[in-house]
């Protein structure tokens, strides 16, 4: 029995295959939402977004992120930036809100009483989001 056991040690140790390397979870719409999130496409273009360009004005949006915390509650913000006859300013909003998770549907219900329903993939957030009667395609992608 010892010869038998001392065989399969050797044999252990002296193997070519080394263990497998852990393997990262595969995302899941069943994964929790809450986490820190980097707004990556409007209208599955790049950032900066053009919302508006007419005749010396131009309305952008630059850069957007959200905050989805595990007690329920989001925070979003967004920054765009706006020319007019080649002066350019920075602004600043920020959406606060509560959100629900089912699988992968979660509901934003944001302080003013708007609500939106997005995708979330593991991964990512898709939602559509009103602007001046403007559906805009937006994808979230967690840090």
């Amino acid at each position: 029995m010892l010869l038998a056991a001392t065989s399969l040690v050797t044999l252990v140790a002296c193997s070519s295959e080394s263990p497998a390397a852990p393997v990262a979870p595969v995302p899941s719409p069943n994964d929790p939402v809450a986490g820190a999130y980097t707004l990556i496409t409007v209208e599955a273009m790049a950032l900066p977004f053009t919302l508006f360009n007419d005749s010396g004005f131009v309305l952008e949006i630059t850069a957007s992120t959200m905050a989805m915390q595990p007690g329920g509650q989001f925070v979003m913000a967004l920054t765009t930036r706006e020319t007019v006859a080649g002066f350019r300013s920075i602004f600043a909003d920020t959406t606060r809100g509560t959100y629900t998770q089912n699988a992968g549907a979660v509901t934003l219900t944001a302080s003013s009483g708007e609500t939106a329903t997005a995708s979330w993939n593991g991964v990512q957030l898709s939602f559509l989001m009103d602007s001046d009667s403007r559906l805009l395609a937006l994808v979230y992608r967690k840090d």
